[in-house]
């Protein structure tokens, strides 16, 4: 499940369990991802918050976009556990007739996405691979898609937490659930 002792839900105590219980799935289990905290509540409940307010919290980036760079970077980093994750995540939130773009994405296909999309994408594709590299002009590129300073600020936020939330993952082998209906769920106090 890890490379480290986890504590399970039912051994949770204080603190633990209270997390535990804020950020459980709707059937009581708590993701690998975040249960790999579990021997630092403070780090879990740290982890939350940047999840959440990236992810989750109002913005003029979509949540399905937010989704599509996450699905984006964790395929670039080889974390197939949020790259699963977020692919059900955003099959969730797009429309019927969209549905594909999920698996598409999760295989690394663009060509469905708009160029706003595909820009957002790009751009966690370059901050992703080579950070070092971003410039003005890759601001620029966004701007042009018709993204503002904000939906910018919010896109690299994502790319951000996501570099982060890969390397807990991949650091801390946290295993995928085996679970198919425990995948992309969000958490209540994102509602």
């Amino acid at each position: 499940m890890s490379y480290i002792e986890i504590i399970p839900e039912p051994n949770a105590t204080g603190p633990l369990a209270e997390l535990y219980k804020r950020y459980s799935n709707p059937d009581g289990a708590v993701d690998n991802v975040l249960r790999v905290h579990s021997l630092n509540p403070e780090s879990l409940q740290a982890h939350c918050a940047l999840y959440v307010q990236s992810c989750h919290r109002p913005s003029p980036v979509s949540r399905a976009e937010r989704e599509m760079v996450g699905v984006t970077v964790s395929r670039l980093n080889g974390c197939t556990y949020c790259q699963t994750h977020h692919a059900a995540g955003l099959k969730k939130l797009l429309p019927p007739g969209r549905k594909h773009v999920a698996d598409e994405l999760f295989n690394g296909d663009e060509a469905s996405l708009t160029a706003r999309e595909r820009a957002m994408c790009a751009y966690g594709t370059k901050l992703t691979m080579s950070p070092d590299a971003i410039t003005k002009s890759d601001i620029d590129s966004l701007h042009s898609a018709g993204l503002t300073d904000r939906e910018v600020l919010d896109v690299a936020q994502v790319i951000a937490y996501f570099a982060y939330a890969n390397r807990i993952v991949l650091g801390l082998g946290a295993a995928l659930e085996d679970k198919p209906d425990a995948l992309g769920h969000t958490p209540a106090e994102s509602n």
